[in-house]
């Protein structure tokens, strides 16, 4: 005998979803429709778990890869291990792998803060700063992120509430601009850490008393509230609020939401290629790269124009690149964008290495670049650049600048298109960073358009500061034209922050702001 159709918490009627990839958008698109249409203000809570629902992942594992690398042995990791004992330790895998509970990670971690007892809490600070840097940042889930910034937008209570420690959670917790943490706390005592006694480890029901209590003190209104978590053990947490939502679901939680009819998705790469997979996909571009340059050299030789070279150099580079890395991109709005008011200023986000890439491939012929002065200076990349006729702008040196836009405006007079990348310096965080006018100074002094090109998913085929490139799928969205005739210098920067807010609202509504 089947069950009937469940009915959502929140008041929709239907089965408990379970979307694989492809779905997980349309899911998400709800979502944000959901925070939009519920109360504003703070009377409405989010309450957000950390490790696999705003990270990929567990942070701990975070802590020990990034100490191992910086060439310090994590032991208090070891610490932890054998102070847990190997019964202790397979009976929480056990349960992790069931699904029913998945405490492991969160007593390791308490075992393992008994290390630091004595030392100086500041140290344990910077540590907890340089890891969220270089490991823990990558692995923010741009989807969940997302959705915290919508709460906050309609000024609802952020909250993180995870059993991870408070040094694990705080830097993130400080760049989404959350003040409010229920976690496991690392007891202090004269500045330095003290674990004379335990914390209590802000799990199950003890984070559900937490989240009650802070409600009550904040006066949120449960009911009205919202929950993302992805582990059986958030299962009280998920019933107490008026909209739970499943993230990522883990073991036996993917079988409850189904049957209570809970939202569930599933935000991340399409796909992700393990660390093999990832140096294959590397050494074939590589590869790639080497072909591209002797093509290029080749047309050099046989026509003495260097301009000739560096297309086939760029065009063909960045095909071979991204076919052989097996990168796809697609253009899912405005590709006519690209090419209907040549030349433009085209102007794009900046998150990834493979950006620069991604759009060589898109924009394929007369246009050239301009990036910062400091790639100048990196081994081999640097002299493909220069043999590609990039223009190098020092930030530091106003007038060195101005010559750079003279120039540049010289090329777009010519027929030759311009790429900028306006946040200058690649954001830590899924958070768009800030646009410097420059590019838009520069398109109204050539008196061509600017063209937005934004684009997604490009972390996930080569991280912020990463080596490898993994295959995976990138999308574009390119935005119609904005005509630069007739602005004033006084105005640039409203006309700046008016395209860098159609490019944010962009990637929030995905592929367009009707999305959400």
């Amino acid at each position: 005998m089947s069950a009937s159709p469940a009915r959502r918490p929140d008041g929709s009627a239907g089965p408990g979803p379970r979307p694989g990839r492809s779905g997980t958008r349309e899911e998400l698109a709800r979502w944000l429709r959901d925070i939009d249409a519920a109360p504003p203000g703070p009377s409405v809570g989010a309450y957000f778990d950390f490790d696999g629902t705003l990270i990929r992942g567990h942070s701990a594992a975070a802590f020990c890869v990034n100490r191992l690398r910086h060439g310090e042995w994590p032991t208090e990791a070891w610490h932890a291990l054998t102070s847990a004992g190997p019964r202790r330790i397979a009976a929480d895998l056990s349960r992790a792998r069931s699904g029913v509970e998945n405490h492991a990670a969160a007593r390791l971690g308490a075992a393992a803060a008994a290390h630091w007892h004595g030392r100086p809490v500041d140290e344990l600070h910077a540590l907890a700063d340089r890891v969220f840097a270089e490991d823990i940042a990558p692995r923010v889930l741009r989807d969940t992120w997302m959705l915290a910034r919508a709460h906050q937008a309609r000024g609802h209570t952020v909250v993180i509430a995870t059993a991870a420690s408070t040094p694990q959670v705080a830097p993130l917790a400080r760049a989404l601009g959350v003040e409010r943490l229920l976690c496991t706390p690392v007891r202090v005592a004269g500045g330095r850490v003290d674990c004379r006694t335990q914390a209590p480890l802000c799990a199950g029901d003890g984070k559900l008393r937490a989240v009650r209590e802070h409600a009550a003190g904040a006066g949120v209104r449960l009911a009205d509230s919202f929950a993302y978590c992805d582990g059986y053990e958030d299962l009280p947490l998920l019933e107490s609020v008026g909209r739970p939502r499943v993230v990522n679901p883990r073991g036996a939680l993917r079988e409850v939401a189904r049957e209570r009819g809970w939202p569930v998705a599933r935000p991340g790469p399409e796909q992700r290629a393990g660390l093999g997979g990832a140096l294959v996909s590397t050494l074939a571009a590589a590869g790639a790269t080497v072909t591209a340059l002797s093509a290029s050299l080749a047309v050099a030789t046989v026509t003495g124009s260097r301009s000739d070279a560096a297309t086939t150099a760029l065009r063909v580079g960045s095909d071979l690149v991204l076919r052989a890395a097996g990168v796809r991109v697609d253009v899912v709005t405005g590709a006519a964008h690209l090419r209907e008011r040549r030349p433009a200023v085209f102007v794009a986000n900046h998150a990834s290495p493979v950006d620069a890439v991604v759009l060589a491939h898109l924009l394929r012929d007369d246009w050239c670049a301009v990036a910062k002065r400091e790639l100048a200076d990196v081994p081999a990349l640097g002299a493909f650049l220069r043999f590609a006729d990039v223009l190098f702008v020092d930030r530091a040196d106003r007038d060195q600048s101005e010559s750079v836009l003279d120039a540049a405006v010289t090329r777009l007079r010519a027929g030759t298109s311009v790429v900028m990348e306006p946040e200058g310096t690649r954001a830590v965080t899924p958070d768009l960073g800030p646009f410097r006018t420059g590019a838009f100074r520069l398109a109204a002094r050539a008196g061509v358009p600017v063209v937005p090109v934004v684009l997604r998913n490009t972390t996930d085929v080569m991280a912020r500061a990463g080596l490898l490139l993994r295959p995976g799928r990138v999308e574009v969205a390119v935005l119609p034209p904005v005509e630069t005739r007739g602005w004033r210098e006084r105005d640039i920067r409203r006309h700046t922050d008016r395209v860098r807010a159609a490019v944010e609202r962009t990637l929030r509504c995905w592929p367009s702001p009707d999305s959400c």
